[in-house]
């Protein structure tokens, strides 16, 4: 429980050297740094980081910005699939309906083979192959054009 509240003095130290403390914050601080010393020598480390810094340049390279958009530019261009997310999951489909008819047409043949009635191998494809193939199709799909999630593409 008091770890809690070295914690919330912390936070209120803080924001009280950024400038965003309220005044009922401020009177807090003030309460609690007259009895405790660990949050007296948390705001004097603070003081000395912030004073350390003084000497240091934060000058940016105005040019900088135009150099990371650039990079990210050529990055984004050389990592362009070969076929656009469309066709390929365009494809994907054609060929799961293709190999789907094709394996339909080979169960009345092989229905004695197996000892099945060709229905069942036919409900079988349709289970467990037909039925999550366009479920992924129709996920992926509404993934990619799904408002709020720029740059998801599967």
């Amino acid at each position: 429980m008091q770890t809690d509240r070295h914690q919330t003095i912390c936070h209120i130290i803080d924001k009280s050297l950024l400038g965003t403390a309220s005044l009922e914050e401020e009177q807090t601080l003030r309460e609690h740094l007259l009895a405790c010393t660990a949050c007296n020598d948390y705001l004097a480390a603070s003081h000395r980081a912030i004073a350390g810094l003084g000497g240091f340049s934060f000058d940016v390279d105005p040019g900088l910005q135009q150099k990371v958009m650039a990079s990210l530019a050529r990055q984004e261009s050389e990592t362009r699939p070969f076929l656009p997310v469309w066709w390929s999951r365009l494809i994907a489909l054609v060929l799961t309906m293709a190999g789907s008819l094709a394996v339909s047409r080979l169960a009345g043949p092989a229905a004695p083979v197996l000892h099945v009635p060709a229905a069942q191998i036919q409900l079988g494809l349709v289970a467990f192959w037909i039925v999550p193939s366009v479920c992924f199709f129709l996920l992926f799909l509404v993934l990619s054009v799904s408002p709020g999630k720029k740059g998801l593409s599967l």
